[in-house]
C-alpha cells in the first residue's frame, strides 16, 4: 500500500493511503522533526474515501476499530465540533480491503522544543 504523510509544525497532518493492505502509522511520524516536536496524540478531523470493500481505521495496540467506511463519502468532523479521538495516544492503523484510497486530516498535540540554531 502506498501512503503519504503531509505534516505541518504545530498543524494538522494530512495522511493519503492507497491501494490494498494494512499500514501502521506511529504517532512519530506525524511529527515534522523528531527532536523539535513530540506528537503524543492526535484525533481525526477529516476523512475521505472511495472502495470497492472497505475501509477500516483502528487505534493502539491491540488495534481498536474506530470506523469501518463503505464505498465513497466525505465526513467533516470538525465543522460540528467534533473529531475521532478514541485512542488518540495509540498508532493509526488503515486497512483498505480490495483497494481505494483513504485521505485523512489529523490534528495533533505536541510538545515542543526549540531550536536553538534558529534563534
Amino acid at each position: 500500500m502506498a501512503y503519504e504523510i503531509v505534516n505541518s509544525r504545530r498543524a494538522s497532518s494530512i495522511i493519503r493511503c492507497e491501494g490494498a493492505s494494512t499500514i501502521n502509522l506511529a504517532l512519530e511520524s506525524l511529527s515534522t522533526n523528531t527532536d523539535l516536536e513530540i506528537v503524543s496524540s492526535a484525533s481525526i478531523k477529516r476523512i475521505i474515501w472511495s472502495t470497492g470493500g472497505t475501509v477500516t481505521v483502528a487505534r493502539g495496540e491491540p488495534a481498536n476499530t474506530v470506523l469501518t467506511l463503505y464505498g465513497t463519502g466525505e465526513m467533516r468532523l470538525d465543522e460540528l465540533g467534533y473529531s475521532l479521538a478514541n485512542g488518540a495516544t495509540g498508532n493509526i492503523v488503515v486497512t483498505i480491503a480490495t483497494g481505494g484510497t483513504c485521505v485523512m486530516e489529523v490534528s495533533k498535540v505536541a510538545t515542543y522544543s526549540t531550536d536553538l540554531d534558529q534563534l
